[in-house]
Formats: C-alpha cells, structure tokens, sequence
C-alpha cells in the first residue's frame, strides 16, 4: 500500500491552510512517515477480496493526522504493484489534523473521483476560522477544488460575526497570497454560492432569498429573488440585493442590475422605522426584563396569556 494513504481522508477536512499541503505530500510522495493502524478487536486483510479491516474503536493515524471508526476499511487492486481504490470509515467517525476536525457516521475516499464523501448525523467541519455543519452530506472535490454541503447546510465565520445558510452550499477555494511553513500556497474561500432558502447574517443585518452567492475577499453577498433585507429593525423587500456584511451596506432592485426585464417591473417595498420609534421600543424592551427580574420564580408571559392565567389563579 502506499505509505501517504492516510492523506487521502484529510483532503476533505483540512481549512484552506492545509488543503494545498496535504495534496502536494500526497502527489510528490515526500511524507515518508509510515501508517499506524490500531484496532481493540481485530485487523484482517483478505486477499481474495482486496481489502483489509480494521475493527473496534479503529484508528489509522499518519504523522499528525488521524481516522477514528468503528470500522475502517482499505481496498486496493489486486497484483504486485497494488493502488488504492477507495478508504471507508464507518461508525462514530472522526477525522483530525493538528488544526481541523471533522465529525459523521461514514466517509468516504474514491481515488478515480479524487473526491472524499461523508454521510450520516452529526456532520459537522470544525476549523479555527469556520465551522460548517449539515444534514445530509458534506463532501470535497481536490481537483476541482469545490466542497458541497447539503440539507440545512449551515457556514459560520466566527472572526467574521457571519454566517451563510442554505439548502445547499458549495464552496470554491483559490490560492491566496499567504504561504506555510514549508513555503507552500494556502486556499482561501474564493465564494460561497447557496442554494434554497439562503440566508446570510453578519453583526447588524441580515438578507434572505431563494439563492445568492458570498465572495470571500470582499465578504459581499449577491441574493436573487424574493430577496428580504433586515437591518436594525428596517426591511427592504425586493427582487436582488447586494449587500456588504462587513460593512452593513445593502442595495436593493427590482432585479439584478445586468439581467434585462421583462414584463412589468415589480417595485420595491420596506418599512423604515423611526429612530424615536426605535428608542421607544428599546426602552419597552428594558422595561419589561427589570420587572421579570423582580418578579422571581414565575415564568414570563405574553399579554394575552397572561390575563388567562390570572383569571384561572
């Protein structure tokens, strides 16, 4: 087997400062760093069925990156000089690099496809900067540097106050100006395009459609129809938004500005809210947590359940 097998798992894990590393390790075959598989219950390689297993609280370490599973699964082709087809873990998985964790229930690394899958609950990507999170599955193309999360697929930018929310994000990376330790190119996120039931939120606003796209370098977010801007108590509603979530600017039109219309133009909408208003509503607000302070070992209700629950007192 070759020796950087583990290598292949981490490409799906590893944030944009490692992405870069791990694939020229795994190309050039520099890490020379041999394969550590551990298992409580047993190893069996079976030759006739090109595979080997490793069973019971399973791990596969190489250098400082890991695979933990109930059961790891390696197969290869058969003959002497033999390649890896495809990496399985399954079951409580876990996959860590000194900076970068990855949670599921299966994953998986088809070599042809250069592309790592992973399934089941808990799905979740957890980096110093970012921390995506999905139902249905999260998976990274290497080669053509895109991961796909699907089902509520949720990106938060910690450093950033932001966070992208749809049914489906993909997520492009490129080299940025940045380099490693070893002098290698980091990836940064090129964009972000989100599709169904997008949102997008940064500290002081945030805007909704049907589908739109955050740019990483500019942290601007693009949203096409149905699109509804929230911003300190104001809303905007109109067909497409352009707005900076660094800055808490947004511009809204009935359509985006480089597709031309056609039928009747569909106005723009909002509700701006007075700053007086705005005061007013603050101050209700602070009023109303003083007294439930004061009054201790009762739960808080609504005006209209609470005159209910006084009269059946």
């Amino acid at each position: 087997m070759r020796n950087n097998l583990l290598c292949l798992f981490f490409l799906l894990i590893c944030s944009s400062s490692c992405y870069g590393q791990i694939f020229d390790q795994l190309s050039k075959n520099k890490d020379e760093s041999p394969i550590v598989i551990e298992a409580q219950n047993s190893v069996v390689c079976d030759e006739t069925a090109s595979k080997c297993v490793a069973t019971g609280l399973a791990k596969a370490q190489k250098g400082d990156n890991s695979v933990y599973g109930d059961i790891l699964t390696v197969y290869f082709t058969e003959g002497k000089d033999r390649e890896i087809t495809s990496m399985t873990a399954d079951g409580h998985v876990r996959m860590e690099t000194p900076n970068e964790k990855a949670f599921g229930d299966h994953a998986h690394y088809d070599v042809a496809l250069d592309r790592v899958l992973m399934t089941g609950g808990n799905l979740k990507i957890v980096t110093p900067k970012e921390t995506l999170t999905a139902r249905d599955s999260i998976e990274y193309w290497h080669t053509k540097n895109k991961g796909i999360a699907r089902g509520n697929a949720i990106a938060r930018f910690q450093d950033k106050e932001q966070l992208i929310q749809a049914d489906t994000l993909v997520a492009y990376f490129k080299p940025s100006s940045e380099k490693n330790k070893e002098g290698q190119e980091k990836l940064q996120v090129d964009r972000v395009e989100a599709e169904g039931n997008m949102l997008a939120s940064g500290p002081n606003g945030v805007v909704t459609g049907d589908r739109g796209v955050y740019f990483g370098n500019t942290e601007i977010v693009e949203v096409f129809n149905n699109v509804k801007v929230t911003q300190q108590g104001n809303v905007i509603e109109g067909g497409y938004a352009k707005a900076n979530l660094k800055t808490n600017v947004a511009e809204m039109f009935p359509s985006p500005p480089h597709v031309s219309q056609s039928g009747p133009i569909k106005r723009i909408s909002g509700i701006i809210i007075p700053k007086d208003a705005k005061r007013m509503k603050e101050k209700s607000a602070e009023s109303g947590e003083k007294g439930s302070k004061k009054s201790k070992g009762r739960h808080a209700f609504p005006g209209s359940a609470k005159k209910k629950q006084d009269k059946s007192s």
